[in-house]
């Protein structure tokens, strides 16, 4: 029955995103929003709504554990798992404001949470900090917007699937298109309730911390819409809205998610040893590990994409294998340290060598 409540709730999460961001569309169509504003504030945050009731519920049933573990494993998921699929199925261009803008602002938010763990608890202090960034941030990309506006050089990266004549009349189209938001909403906070209380009784059942259930299963169901409009706009060829989905998730995640949640959550949200030892590290370098790959050509290649899955798959392992005791952590240790992290970091250095040369050629 618990697994089935697991399920149950991951299906209501998914589809009361889809229902979301169906009639989030239709709004930003009808009422003459731009795609692209629509794109980077509301659907950024509706992809990321499941992380936010998870993590909300989380917090204001003590277990802090699987709010730390849905959002750092979230965050990782999301650039390893999500682009690494995307990458291997659709190689993706990667413009220059992503790399220079994007990518080190999300370096920022990743390492500022870091250090407020540091001291093992985040309070309701950190969440404010948090969340005036959140609000630094679209201030920013709203002046952006505005900016390009007014110069004429919008591109408009995200397409309505509909056109403004085939969207329903009058009254019926507001009755419509609410009730979708409501039923949208109402999916996510049942399927969140669902979601939590069953992975924490899966954690008890095997005998796992609600730490690694939180940085594994939770993270990536939770991720799911995120993979499904990714593999939609790699498939259409709109690589931007594939690493902008996911940079913006992310900053949504550690901003708003853990903002709000460290706001509403009574006392202080304590970090575990695990989490301030490995998980928030190696988060804080998954981001950093963006900046040379995507330099090194502007583009994620498939075999960029094949690393980071690679990454993902060892990670999950270690998480899994450390969490049951296994010996063979040791050895996974001892492989990535001297084998897997040099190998990559050759592989990178020769990417931007070659780059820099066909730039020097051409």
């Amino acid at each position: 029955m618990t697994i089935l409540f697991f399920v149950l709730g991951l299906v209501g999460l998914i589809v009361g995103a889809e229902l979301f961001l169906k009639a989030v569309d239709h709004f930003g169509l009808k009422w003459g929003v731009s795609p692209l504003i629509m794109g980077l504030t509301v659907v950024a945050f509706a992809t990321g709504a499941p992380e936010l009731a998870i993590s909300v519920k989380a917090a204001l049933s003590g277990s802090a554990d699987l709010v730390l573990g849905n959002i750092i494993g979230s965050n990782i998921a999301n650039i390893l798992l999500i682009l690494g699929i995307t990458a291997v199925i659709s190689p993706l261009n990667i413009t220059r404001r992503v790399v220079k803008i994007d990518v080190p602002i999300v370096i920022a938010a990743s390492a500022a949470v870091y250090f407020m763990a540091l001291d093992g608890g985040l309070s309701a202090l950190d969440g404010v900090i948090l969340l005036g960034g959140l609000l630094a941030y679209s201030f920013f990309t709203f002046s952006q917007i505005k900016k390009s506006t007014g110069d004429g050089d919008v591109e408009e990266v995200f397409q309505y699937e509909k056109s403004i004549d085939e969207l329903e009349k009058g009254f019926y189209f507001y009755f419509k298109n609410v009730g979708l938001l409501l039923v949208g909403l109402g999916l996510i906070v049942l399927g969140s309730n669902w979601m939590v209380d069953s992975a924490v009784t899966i954690a008890l059942i095997l005998g796992l911390s609600e730490l690694v259930i939180g940085l594994t299963i939770v993270s990536i169901g939770t991720s799911l819409p995120e993979i499904a409009t990714s593999l939609s706009a790699a498939r259409k060829g709109k690589a931007d809205i594939a690493v902008a989905n996911v940079m913006g998730s992310n900053l949504y995640n550690m901003l708003l998610t853990l903002g709000l949640t460290l706001v509403i959550a009574p006392g202080v949200l304590a970090v575990s040893d695990d989490a301030i030892k490995l998980d928030l590290p190696f988060m804080v370098a998954v981001s950093i590990t963006c900046i040379p790959i995507f330099i090194a050509g502007f583009n994620l290649t498939r075999m960029d994409g094949s690393l980071f899955l690679f990454y993902y798959t060892t990670y999950m392992t270690y998480l899994v294998l450390s969490a049951l005791g296994s010996p063979s952590v040791a050895y996974i240790q001892s492989v990535m340290m001297f084998v897997v992290i040099p190998a990559t970091i050759v592989y990178m250095a020769w990417r931007i060598y070659e780059y820099r040369k066909s730039v020097s050629l051409g």
